[in-house]
């Protein structure tokens, strides 16, 4: 008996794999593209990181202005205070008018040293995890993860679960890229706004304007050692994902979790906040 063959069979089988290695080239393309858009955003952040808050430098014209207006509003509500004191005919509110006087003058020659020396200090910090978690000292030095060819994966499920780490890993640097240029301008608003605020310390009616502008302010300050921190535990998490090290089943299990904190890593500066 001569076997019969079925070139249908065949060809079903050609166009499936064509198909098959089209969507694994697909989701290549997007982690490929993810990769590529997050190592660009980190080649920016490394000049956001330790943002020129000195006396002498971009805001030493918006400094003068806002020490003079600290000053004025102090002494109005100092006399306010002494009204209050005179009122009440109580020591206590004298009391936290000279408490608040010598707070308001510390804060007035110290200030921009103090948050300089802070800042220095998170840059220090924001090193020291880098150099520990990512084997990096600047952002622009950072490889998270090599690019794939379609001959570095062939299966399917794992392109697949590339591709979508491609998508969280664009969402992440546009994340990354707000988060840090909202950080700076926040420390140069809050260190330029910080005199008017410490006005308050010298009465009742403004007692917790400084606390809170400082609090802000160290949160801003300690956000990229926390940004590193959470992304260095995603990254040592996702190494080895397309390679699998740890078997399909485990890639799998290792990917998701590890591509989510990168992913968190763009909100948790949240939680200094709440802090």
């Amino acid at each position: 008996m001569i076997p019969f063959w079925d070139p249908f069979s065949a060809l079903a089988g050609a166009a499936g794999n064509l198909i098959v290695q089209g969507w694994i080239g697909l989701m290549l393309v997007i982690w490929n593209a993810g990769l590529w858009l997050l190592r660009l955003v980190l080649n920016f952040m490394d000049a956001f990181l330790t943002p020129d808050i000195s006396e002498g430098g971009p805001g030493a014209t918006v400094y003068q202005v806002t020490f003079w207006i600290g000053a004025t509003l102090m002494l109005i509500l100092a006399l306010v205070q002494l009204g209050v004191a005179a009122l009440r005919r109580d020591g206590k509110p004298l009391a936290k008018l000279l408490i608040g006087t010598a707070q308001f003058a510390v804060v007035w020659a110290g200030l921009l040293a103090y948050a300089t020396t802070v800042l220095l200090a998170a840059s220090g910090l924001t090193t020291a995890f880098m150099e520990s978690l990512l084997n990096v000292t600047r952002w622009n030095s950072l490889e998270l993860f090599k690019p794939f060819e379609v001959k570095d994966v062939t299966n399917g499920v794992l392109a697949t679960i590339l591709g979508l780490m491609g998508l969280l890993m664009v969402l992440a640097a546009i994340g990354h890229f707000f988060i840090m240029l909202v950080r700076a301008a926040a420390i140069m608003i809050l260190i330029a706004s910080a005199p008017i605020s410490a006005a308050g310390l010298v009465g009742d009616l403004g007692q917790s304007w400084f606390w809170k502008t400082m609090r802000w302010f160290h949160a801003a300050a300690f956000t990229p050692p926390l940004v590193v921190l959470v992304m260095g535990i995603g990254v040592q998490m996702t190494t080895g994902v397309a390679t699998g090290a740890s078997g399909l089943e485990g890639s799998i299990g290792t990917a998701i979790p590890g591509v989510l904190l990168i992913c968190a890593s763009v909100v948790s500066p949240v939680a200094l906040f709440k802090l």
